[in-house]
């Protein structure tokens, strides 16, 4: 989603006054708009265009009904953080795992051709207990102890040798093992690689303290500059006025944001997501589960783990971002629910960074899964439960732009848009019925003075009632959008609406081309 510009061109050499009152129009081209916060809800110009009885809801995920993976190798005692993408049409898993007679985790890797079984790569890159004969491929480098890994990324615009990136934690030394755990001196460090096999650590170190969690980084292409969520504190409670001052206490884990130009030198820019009154006081943070969605320049996601201390559980929401620095919770619903008791993922679940492409139209979401519980909880475990617990693997999906959307229940809800400018000559929404009465429309409002403009009003709109990701809206007797900046008036009822998208309408040949090439076997 581009800059906003202004609705109406005019020459700035002849004319360098602004005209404040004249609406601003967002340049929404032809690309793909996602529905997840109120950027692009108006209050309205008149009370038939106020925004009314809608509210914000997770999709609905497809979760995989059994684990994909687990710390099961011979020199495997468990396995705990994983990192997946899709490079080259392979699914590649990173993640850290414990090995028997060895203090701390390292780094294994395994491949996939399908996204569910994932098989163990024996690179012969780490010796350990005299043998290469195994999938390991970075132990922390120089004076690595115990690498916790966050994440591992693709750097478009670096150097061949450190085109693949990795963000993690480790200790300060061997010596940490034989502490107090309250003496947790650590550091948040990087490192790089050319095939995302052979791993050089960075000598900097990102942070001065041992940040445990699942962190995540990327290189934003919008900010120009590497962005880095980590784990930290959180605090609440101060007070100071006149002479009355009370310290802040403690708000337990949340969620710190980090920049850097060279992924070597950051700079803290504060918490990013801390737990409220709303959350409950027995909640913080666990991870971030840092997602930039793909194909849209200005949508971001978060996946934290709200940690529920009493009952032991991480529960999964989301939180979302236009500039990948001020967060948004447009829900409080779990994203994710957890199994039932017994169950691989009954206790935690935590989602690892970054949308997984999985057809056309689908992406996977992997989380560490975990029937046992967190240290700390009240709920008792019977002794078998204690035997069988053990982190693995999940996944599930989410559909196409599916993740928040925008919904009316069985009342007719509305909304309108700010102005915006497009592409185009036809409008596409991505819509899911919710009910059996379900139907939506649309009108185009003029930004002059929010009248509809002829022709398109929901009058002569083809009410659309079907699940699509790409349902297109018609109006009778036009064949298409006419140019010019508009506002998109919506109302619905028992519908979901999750995103639009202006485009041009395709010429026969082209559609049928478009339905040859789209044909694709069921997941």
């Amino acid at each position: 989603m581009p800059i906003t510009r202004d609705m109406k061109d005019f020459n700035l050499a002849v004319n360098t006054h602004v005209d404040r009152r004249r609406p601003i129009c967002i340049d929404v081209g032809n690309q793909r708009q996602l529905l997840f916060d109120d950027f692009f809800i108006a209050l309205g110009a008149k009370p038939d265009q106020y925004p009314y009885r809608i509210r914000w809801v997770n999709a609905p995920i497809q979760k995989h009904p059994s684990p994909l993976f687990a710390g099961e190798a011979p020199w495997e005692t468990s396995s705990a953080w994983v990192s997946v993408m899709r490079d080259g049409g392979i699914y590649r898993m990173w993640y850290n795992s414990g090995q028997e007679g060895h203090r701390g985790l390292v780094v294994s890797y395994a491949e996939s051709e399908d996204g569910l079984h994932f098989i163990r790569k024996r690179l012969g890159l780490v010796e350990f207990k005299g043998t290469l004969d195994n999938n390991m491929v970075f132990t922390g480098g120089l004076n690595g102890v115990s690498p916790e890994m966050g994440n591992v990324f693709l750097d478009p615009g670096a150097p061949q040798d450190e085109r693949y990136k990795m963000i993690y934690t480790d200790w300060e030394g061997q010596h940490i093992f034989d502490q107090p755990f309250t003496h947790n001196v650590g550091m948040l460090r990087g490192a790089a690689s050319p095939d995302g096999l052979r791993w050089e650590r960075y000598y900097d170190n990102f942070t001065h303290k041992y940040c445990d969690s699942q962190n995540a980084a990327c290189w934003d292409l919008t900010l120009g500059m590497y962005v880095a969520y980590h784990r930290t504190s959180g605090h609440y409670g101060s007070l100071e006025a006149g002479g009355f001052k009370v310290e802040a206490e403690g708000r337990g884990r949340a969620i710190g944001r980090l920049e850097s130009r060279d992924f070597r030198n950051w700079q803290s820019t504060g918490i990013a997501l801390q737990g409220d009154f709303e959350d409950g006081l027995n909640c913080d943070i666990y991870n971030s589960g840092y997602s930039p969605y793909p194909g849209a320049a200005h949508a971001h996601f978060l996946f934290p783990s709200f940690y529920n201390h009493y009952e032991g559980k991480f529960e999964v929401r989301v939180c979302t971002s236009r500039d990948n620095r001020n967060w948004f919770r447009p829900t409080r619903q779990a994203l994710v629910p957890l199994g039932e008791r017994g169950a691989f993922d009954c206790f935690i679940i935590s989602i690892s960074p970054g949308f997984v492409p999985v057809d056309r139209d689908h992406y996977a979401l992997y989380y560490r899964a975990g029937n046992g519980l967190h240290s700390g909880a009240a709920v008792p475990l019977t002794e078998e439960e204690k035997k069988k617990a053990a982190s693995r693997v999940g996944r599930v999906l989410v559909r196409r732009d599916r993740i928040i959307g925008i919904e009316a229940g069985s009342e007719p809800g509305q909304f309108c848009t700010r102005p915006l400018l497009f592409t185009g000559d036809q409008l596409q929404l991505n819509i899911e019925p919710t009910g059996p009465n379900a139907w939506m429309r649309t009108q185009l409002l003029s930004v002059e003075n929010d009248q509809p403009l002829g022709g398109y009003t929901f009058a002569a709109c083809r009410p659309l009632t079907q699940d699509s990701l790409d349902a297109q809206v018609s109006w009778e007797g036009r064949e298409k959008i006419e140019p010019g900046p508009v506002r998109l008036h919506f109302q619905f009822s028992e519908m979901r609406l999750y995103a639009f998208q202006f485009n041009y309408r395709p010429s026969e040949k082209e559609s049928e081309k478009s339905t040859a090439c789209t044909e694709r076997k069921p997941l």
